[in-house]
């Protein structure tokens, strides 16, 4: 995949996204792993309400590992193997959890441990990752912002504090993208194939934003284990990996600038510009980071 997105290119020329930062919020975070280890930043966990966000489940894992896997076996390096992960544990051991504690999790992203702007405890983070969310009945072609007012809110502040938040487009296909991908201000990522053609799972609608490979990924998960997985909630981490490689190169890029950049750059597939299966297209990290 890395080859696929242009990420080895960037890599050729020493940006490995180091001095960055993405907070994950997912299952929980695997520090002993040896390809995730030198990565981690701390974190929370939400769920039982402690400071020790190991992951139970693998699946934050997985997807930590595609940002920020070092690459000690070579088929699992990470689009950004030298950015830190700050993760946020709001879905429990069965993969399941509360939009309150996601809603927590973003504010706590974007504001540090003590929950207040400003105060120097943030932790910088460019990106917030949620490869989380809803199944049929919550699923909409259009836009959802005003289902749960709680959690647009929270990626508003986000949006609106320069921390972009890349979300998974869900897995239920035509029937539509899930909360909070489906949330206009949220950056939403579909799957495509090692053929750059749209998984049929991937979901679709007019809020997807941009596709990255989802298909077959192979990471990190439980013990030093490592597996390979599909869904949108693999190629959302594609997509925030990116972010922390285009951060490397452009410190002082806006979110404004951020997702202008990856949209531009993106490879237009399908409809010619933006549609309703691949977004803008799929990431292109080597055009993004110039």
């Amino acid at each position: 995949a890395n080859q696929q997105i242009g990420a080895s290119i960037v890599h050729a020329s020493s940006n490995t996204g180091g001095g960055r930062k993405v907070a994950v919020l997912d299952t929980g975070y695997n520090y002993i792993h040896p390809e995730l280890s030198s990565s981690y930043l701390g974190g929370k966990d939400f769920v039982n309400d402690d400071n020790d966000p190991m992951d139970d489940e693998g699946h934050g894992s997985h997807v930590a590992g595609i940002i920020t896997a070092d690459g000690i076996d070579p088929k699992a390096k990470g689009v950004a193997p030298d950015a830190g992960i700050v993760s946020g544990k709001v879905l429990d051991e069965t993969g399941s959890g509360y939009f309150s504690d996601v809603v927590s999790g973003i504010y706590w992203a974007v504001d540090g441990p003590d929950g207040i702007a400003g105060t120097g405890d943030e932790f910088g983070a460019d990106a917030i990752s949620l490869s989380l969310g809803t199944s049929a009945p919550y699923l909409y072609k259009g836009f959802c912002d005003g289902v749960l007012p709680d959690l647009t809110n929270a990626i508003k502040y986000a949006v609106q504090n320069n921390v972009t938040v890349v979300v998974a487009a869900g897995n239920s296909g035509n029937a539509g993208i899930s909360i909070p991908g489906c949330i206009s201000y949220s950056t939403t990522v579909g799957a495509v194939n090692s053929s750059d053609k749209v998984a049929s799972f991937s979901g679709r609608g007019n809020s997807l934003d941009i596709s990255a490979p989802g298909v077959n990924i192979y990471s990190a998960i439980l013990g030093s284990l490592y597996a390979t997985w599909s869904g949108t909630s693999m190629a959302t981490p594609m997509v925030a990996g990116v972010i922390a490689l285009v951060k490397n190169a452009h410190p002082a890029y806006t979110h404004s600038q951020i997702e202008s950049k990856l949209f531009s750059t993106a490879k237009d597939l399908g409809k010619a510009g933006k549609d309703k299966d691949y977004g803008w297209g799929r990431v292109r990290a080597d055009q993004a980071v110039k």
